[in-house]
């Protein structure tokens, strides 16, 4: 053992546990609690997770389905229906060209 990078008071802790045969017992405690805060740190990154996860039962914004039971109620006219309809559809198209350019910039490198 390279002795001089290891602080005196250590190196005596090692040998007297050691020779005393109790080297076990020292260390059992220090990996039992080691054990524990591991299995408590990933106990937290799982309820942490799954938290992130869940879904919210809050839309953001109308659904076309929305618009359609507000028209049935008499809550909009028929010509609002109409113009929120026609926005969504252009606003599902645009997101949906934007998806496909992304697409076809990428393209993975092949070996031949």
């Amino acid at each position: 053992m390279i002795t001089s990078l290891v602080p005196n008071h250590l190196t005596f802790a090692v040998q007297s546990a050691a020779s005393t045969g109790e080297i076990g017992a020292s260390i059992l405690p220090i990996l039992g609690w080691l054990l524990v805060i591991v299995f408590a740190g990933g106990l937290c990154i799982y309820f942490i997770g799954r938290w992130m996860r869940r879904e919210t039962h809050d839309p953001i914004g109308f659904t076309l389905g929305d618009l359609r039971e507000m028209l049935a109620s008499g809550d909009i006219t028929p010509v609002e229906f109409q113009s929120a309809r026609d926005a969504m559809i252009a606003q599902v198209k645009k997101q949906a060209a934007t998806t496909k350019t992304k697409d076809a910039k990428y393209t993975p490198n092949k070996r031949k």
